[in-house]
């Protein structure tokens, strides 16, 4: 019973944070990320392809477990999560961004990711290992019921009452702290890990937070991303869907698989936290506008 209500309350909050992030929507903010689909493909491509090579990468330079590899593996591959999007919006970056980034690779995600998972069991774990069959169709379709649908709703009831904007604030605020006292709540029954095991697992999973951070710098300043998206990619590929890789894991196989994620888990706050705060830091200091390049004047639509 009390999992139950933990997870009526944790979807509760999340449904009614994304409600609140699509009162504070408009079209407009979906037509620009149209007119300018960069940041978009930069962004999918970081999730779905760096990264997943990244956690292939870190599994063999240190040599893990194939077990722990596979969970390395795991998280990599997996896409953004709703914790992303009640970042971005807080911080005030590209929240359409954000949840178009976590929408389309969650999609993507239903075919990457099983490519990334049987690639990571052939080449980790120990002969003989079973076929992982994992329910990601039902996770992606929850996740797109508490995203996509919430969001619609609230550009829906802006669009009809726009004094409701309002209350953003005010419900934003209300759905988050309701969402960390359920998942504190939630942290005190998990099962008591091995230090040894877990301190290992924390060091990779840590690399890979350092990774991401690095990932999600440099590539938008390659690919001359504007700030404002920039950032909001990098939290994207730090805070991820840790759901769905439980999910994929604990279903499919042993419970040493899912110390990377837990420990993750413990990494991708700060890490997303970091990246805003700095940026804002910037972005007050001048370095920086809205529209504005790593390094470069104003972006205009011929540059795009």
């Amino acid at each position: 019973m009390e999992i139950v209500w933990t997870d009526i309350a944790l979807s509760a909050g999340m449904f009614a944070l994304m409600f609140a992030m699509g009162l504070s929507l408009g079209t407009d903010d979906f037509r620009r990320i149209a007119k300018s689909p960069r940041a978009t493909l930069v962004g999918i491509t970081a999730q779905l392809i760096v990264m997943p090579v990244v956690g292939i990468g870190l599994s063999n330079l240190l040599d893990l477990s194939p077990l722990l590899s596979t969970g390395l593996v795991v998280i990599s591959a997996c896409p953004g999560g709703m914790f992303s999007n009640m970042y971005v919006h807080f911080a005030r970056a590209n929240t359409a961004l954000s949840i178009t980034l976590t929408a389309t690779a969650t999609l993507v995600t239903l075919f990457t990711l099983p490519l990334w998972v049987q690639y990571s069991l052939t080449s980790f774990a120990p002969e003989g290992a079973a076929q992982v069959e994992m329910p990601v169709l039902d996770t992606a379709l929850r996740l797109g019921t508490l995203t996509i649908l919430p969001v619609g709703i609230g550009m829906f009831a802006r669009a009809k009452k726009p004094s409701l904007m309002r209350f953003e604030r005010r419900i934003s605020i209300f759905a988050a702290l309701l969402i960390v006292a359920v998942a504190l709540s939630d942290a005190t029954s998990r099962p008591d890990i091995p230090l040894e095991t877990f301190m290992e697992a924390f060091y990779a999973a840590a690399c890979f937070a350092a990774a991401a951070l690095a990932v999600g710098v440099i590539l938008p300043a390659i690919f001359r991303v504007p700030a404002r998206d920039g950032v909001t990619i990098g939290v994207e590929l730090i805070v991820k869907n840790t759901l769905l890789g439980l999910v994929l894991v604990g279903q499919a196989m042993e419970f040493e698989a899912l110390i990377p994620i837990f420990a993750f888990a413990t990494l991708q706050t700060p890490g997303g936290l970091i990246l805003l705060v700095g940026w804002r830091a910037l972005e007050k200091r001048g370095y920086f506008g809205p529209r504005t390049d790593w390094g470069d004047e104003e972006e205009t639509a011929a540059d795009v």
